[in-house]
């Protein structure tokens, strides 16, 4: 969205991005921005420490007590809110980080926007109950009247209504999320026996199918292979058996992303729940067949574009293996290409994005 707004050079909107450099949870090895000269962008960064959300959730028993522990990051951003004072605040996700943000900007009186990424009570769904029911006590203070919700699949919404506020919304509008353009230019050769998955290794990204399909693969003398790109440590200690089926890979940045799933036969997205699930759309992008699940919000997407075969359930394994046979290393029809291309590139999500917070 940056970038689109230099190059409309619409110079009266300023974006200031704060970088919590001692985040525990992000990499201070490099940033997601480049700020470049005369950028509408500037970022100011806050030296505080941030304890680990993990840790810190088992610690506590209230979501006041939540706020007391992340009270120096809170108080950080209302001295910044006072000293910008910006027009309109956008808080990308509901991770403590933007929900501090929305502590500040509660205190501010500041118009609000929430894109809402994920939902903490479906992610932490097989946490321990009392864990679960405190996050979702602090998921649910997002709830409020004030605020404009953007969500990237109507899955999303209805999700948050029924799981989480309890009621509808009423001031919402759904945008599904960007495929960067170097994906569609992506020369792919799609090796037919290369199954990708692509993500967290974490429970509700269901890595226990990859699992059960290895299992099932070596049972029909099959020589599929599997290539994850996940944290390799938690990836290969958990497949360790398997190693001869598997190759690990550490994430990587997006253009190498592209080129990656180009050399796949197929990729398969089998989590049991996703706001939306961008692998499987930059995979089709690319050329190279994605097969997903259909608690995940790019399904809604694989059936506006006519891909309603590549939606399965993962808990059957036979059927997911009867997919990958069917359509692993085929080629991605030029006009589904065409049709994402239309619709989803950056500047069109942009135009909606910002019109979205012209509303707010």
């Amino acid at each position: 969205m940056i970038n689109f707004l230099q190059q409309k050079n619409l110079s009266k909107i300023q974006i200031v991005g704060i970088d919590a450099t001692k985040e525990p949870n992000s990499s201070n090895k490099g940033t997601s921005y480049e700020v470049i000269d005369n950028s509408i962008l500037r970022v100011i960064p806050i030296d505080v420490d941030c304890p680990h959300f993990s840790d810190v959730i088992k610690s506590v028993s209230t979501v006041n007590e939540i706020k007391e522990t992340y009270s120096k990051l809170i108080d950080n951003y209302i001295k910044i809110i006072r000293q910008e004072k910006p027009d309109l605040i956008l808080l990308n996700g509901t991770y403590f980080v933007p929900w501090s943000l929305f502590q500040a900007g509660s205190i501010e009186k500041i118009p609000m926007v929430l894109h809402y990424h994920g939902i903490l009570t479906k992610e932490t769904s097989q946490y321990d109950p009392s864990v679960r029911d405190l996050i979702h006590k602090m998921e649910t203070t997002f709830d409020n009247d004030s605020l404009l919700y953007i969500f990237p699949s109507k899955l999303a919404q209805k999700t948050v209504e029924e799981e989480v506020f309890g009621h509808q919304i009423s001031r919402s509008v759904v945008i599904p999320n960007p495929i960067p353009n170097y994906f569609f230019e992506t020369k792919g050769v799609n090796s037919q026996k290369e199954i990708a998955f692509v993500g967290r290794w974490s429970n509700i990204k269901n890595p226990k199918f990859i699992k059960k399909f290895i299992k099932y693969n070596q049972n029909k003398l099959s020589d599929y292979r599997i290539n994850i790109v996940s944290d390799k440590e938690k990836a290969s200690k958990d497949l360790l058996d398997y190693a001869n089926s598997v190759k690990f890979y550490s994430p990587m940045e997006n253009k190498k992303l592209a080129n990656f799933y180009g050399k796949m036969g197929i990729v398969i997205s089998p989590s049991f729940f996703e706001t939306y699930g961008n692998v499987a759309q930059e995979s089709i992008a690319s050329g190279t067949p994605a097969l997903v699940g259909p608690n995940m919000g790019v399904s809604e997407i694989f059936r506006q574009v006519g891909l309603s075969d590549f939606i399965v359930d993962f808990s059957s394994t036979k059927n997911v293996y009867y997919k990958i046979k069917k359509f692993s290393g085929r080629p991605i029809d030029k006009k589904v290409k065409d049709m994402l291309k239309y619709n989803l590139t950056p500047n069109i999500i942009s135009e909606k994005l910002i019109k979205a917070l012209k509303s707010a």
